[in-house]
């Protein structure tokens, strides 16, 4: 067999670990979702990461109506729907969450689902897709994620009535079982802070993570990056390391010819 020269058996094993670095680092990868949504009175709903938003998706002022979105994100992914209560009758965020990929379903009552409060008033919500809006959000969802911020950072949603109760009555888009929610903050009802006009600390930002399993609901509970090991993926980070140490062993075998 003929010998490769030194010089080039180094520039292989340096090839090989830049190669195998590289597919450790790709970034997650996509799946579709499905999204059904309305909230009393109002939404935006937004797309984006742990730490910022950074996608503006759709928003609905007409809470009668359902809409449904379909489209991809990346499994490290966050949904935020930014909204604000009702001061004379009832508000409420309703609303289901699939993921055909791994055939899971959340409802807005569901623990998967978390909310803040800005105590920053209903007038300047972000609703749109400007860059001063998005900048809000994301300004907003780091305070919430270092818990400066009225609630003290995310909290669980207080359910009220199933899809059908009064004053609502029932909306076709969305599984009976989903349950109207609310934020249990500022002068709200406690134990169901759906009815009664209130204020809780507008606005609010409900969110929930791409990531979401029933048996992990919130997948960055402990402070990491929201992230999911895609299949794989720990094991392209083996190769990585296993590159590493093949190039320092050559670096050996070469000092020592």
């Amino acid at each position: 067999m003929e010998h490769q020269p030194a010089h080039r058996r180094l520039w292989n094993a340096k090839y090989w670990a830049c190669a195998i670095a590289l597919m450790a680092s790709v970034p997650a990868q996509s799946a579709p979702f499905s999204v059904s949504i309305t909230v009393d009175n109002s939404y935006a709903l937004f797309s984006g990461t742990l730490s910022a938003a950074t996608r503006f998706v759709g928003s609905d002022p007409n809470w009668p109506s359902v809409d449904t979105y379909n489209f991809d994100l990346p499994t490290n992914a966050y949904l935020y729907v930014v909204t604000a209560s009702d001061q004379s009758v009832a508000q409420g965020f309703l609303g289901q969450f699939t993921n055909p990929t791994t055939g899971t379903r959340f409802y807005s009552s569901d623990p998967a689902w978390q909310v803040m409060a800005t105590g920053l008033g209903g007038r300047s919500a972000p609703y749109s897709g400007s860059a001063a809006d998005l900048a809000l959000l994301t300004q907003e969802i780091q305070d919430a994620n270092a818990g400066g911020n009225p609630s003290l950072g995310w909290v669980g949603l207080t359910a009220g009535g199933s899809n059908g109760s009064s004053p609502w009555g029932f909306l076709s888009g969305i599984d009976a079982a989903a349950k109207w929610t609310w934020y249990a903050g500022g002068n709200c009802n406690k134990f169901n802070p759906t009815q009664g006009g209130c204020d809780a600390g507008e606005w609010l930002v409900f969110r929930i993570a791409v990531a979401a399993t029933p048996e992990n609901p919130i997948p960055d509970q402990n402070g990491s990056a929201g992230t999911v090991p895609l299949p794989g993926s720990i094991g392209l980070l083996g190769l990585g390391v296993l590159a590493a140490f093949s190039l320092q062993s050559v670096r050996r075998r070469l000092a020592a010819s």
